[in-house]
């Protein structure tokens, strides 16, 4: 289920806001006037958020910025044609979709479907880092392990990869696990 929150001037804009987007399959759709009623909204249950400027209490730049480090939604900011552009040089660092006004249906619908695209995108590539950094990560333990055996046991390379290799198996521990005992116990 795609989950959206809408923050707008008033009520019938956030309405207004809520009709177009009614086409969406399997969606759940939140509004607020003022950016303070957002920013005390758990934002990371989006996916979407939609920031529709000015805001009752504020433009909404500065709103879009701070949602950026709270959350990893898709962000997408409508404002005025005349100044569409400003409003995307002002926020291109939060990688926001704006979307100047007036607007058709379609580019509004379009939009949300390719922040939503974007947002799952995002999150794989996040996965794909934090597996990338782990393994990297063991990949140091385990290199430092076979630097300590080679420096005490006189081991080459190839046999202290060779012992950590067989030590894990033996054991059923994994490598990362045996190059940290191999560690505690050289004093490294």
């Amino acid at each position: 289920m795609l989950s959206i929150l809408i923050g707008a001037k008033n009520a019938q804009i956030c309405e207004n806001l809520r009709e177009l987007l009614s086409e969406l399959p399997d969606c759940s759709i939140t509004a607020f006037t003022e950016g303070g009623q957002i920013k005390s909204a758990d934002v990371t249950a989006y996916d979407v958020i939609i920031v529709s400027t000015p805001l009752s209490d504020q433009f909404g730049l500065d709103l879009v910025a701070e949602l950026k480090k709270m959350t990893d939604a898709a962000l997408i900011v409508l404002a005025k044609g005349e100044i569409a552009d400003e409003v995307q040089q002002k926020l291109k660092f939060t990688g926001a979709f704006i979307i100047g006004r007036p607007f058709n249906k379609s580019a509004l619908l379009q939009a949300v479907r390719f922040a939503a695209v974007a947002k799952e995108n995002m999150q794989r590539l996040e996965q794909e880092n934090r597996q990338l950094t782990r393994q990297l990560a063991e990949l140091k333990l385990v290199n430092r392990a076979k630097a300590c055996l080679m420096e005490y046991l006189k081991l080459t390379e190839e046999q202290a990869h060779r012992h950590i290799q067989t030590q894990a198996m033996n054991s059923r521990k994994t490598q990362s696990q045996i190059a940290e005992d191999i560690l505690k116990t050289y004093g490294n």
